[in-house]
């Protein structure tokens, strides 16, 4: 039987809410997992706990907690693919664990717990924001935005592969059709030195399924 309570909606759009502000921290570092991944992460979460508490309460075993309890795992393996090992160095664990907080965040909220998910989110934020500060020894200087075209066979970790091994970083993909089999990727690349334009095209020109690129600095 559908069943409704408008309380519900205000958990949702708490939990989005506290999703985009964290989200905003990592977005304004240029970390791949920004505002969209950290509210989408916040709202499903919420809303699994919503499900959880209130869809089976006609079971004969209800457990409140059944589905609640696989976000927690489902998040952290979400979160493994934000991690990755760049020249030796680990990248990637503190967005990751920002995944699964945020994820816990909106736990909070689908429990009704608006006190304590607000408290968190705001903590969480400003701890990034602080420690960001307080730690950073050799912030990024150079930002390039490119526009890769894809052939609709090719696909983005190509793409990826090449920037992460050519030692940059960069913003979440934003992806768009060419108007017919292929596709257009833009993102901003952040390096500590000055990118070498010439050597990007050359690795992005070996790959055959990689149609061209176009730098707009």
């Amino acid at each position: 039987m559908d069943f409704f309570e408008p309380e519900w909606l205000l958990r949702i759009i708490c939990a989005i809410l506290t999703g985009i502000m964290i989200g905003y921290e990592r977005h304004s570092r240029y970390k791949e997992a920004g505002i969209r991944t950290h509210a989408i992460v916040a709202m499903a979460s919420c809303v699994l706990m919503i499900v959880s508490r209130h869809a089976f309460v006609d079971a004969a075993r209800n457990d409140p907690a059944r589905i609640a309890a696989q976000v927690v795992s489902g998040v952290g393996f979400l979160g493994t693919g934000l991690i990755f090992v760049q020249r030796g160095a680990i990248q990637g664990l503190t967005t990751a664990a920002g995944i699964w907080a945020t994820s816990a965040i909106g736990l909070c909220f689908g429990a009704g717990m608006y006190t304590i998910g607000f408290f968190s989110g705001l903590l969480m934020y400003v701890l990034q924001l602080a420690m960001q500060k307080m730690f950073i020894i050799n912030p990024p200087r150079n930002i390039v935005k490119i526009t890769v075209h894809l052939s609709k066979d090719a696909s983005i970790k190509e793409m990826n592969d090449i920037i992460i091994g050519l030692g940059y970083s960069h913003t979440e993909n934003r992806i768009r059709g060419d108007g017919r089999d292929g596709w257009y990727v833009t993102a901003e690349l952040i390096s500590h030195k000055a990118p070498d334009l010439n050597l990007l095209r050359k690795k992005f020109e070996e790959q055959p399924k990689i149609l061209g690129i176009e730098f707009d600095s």
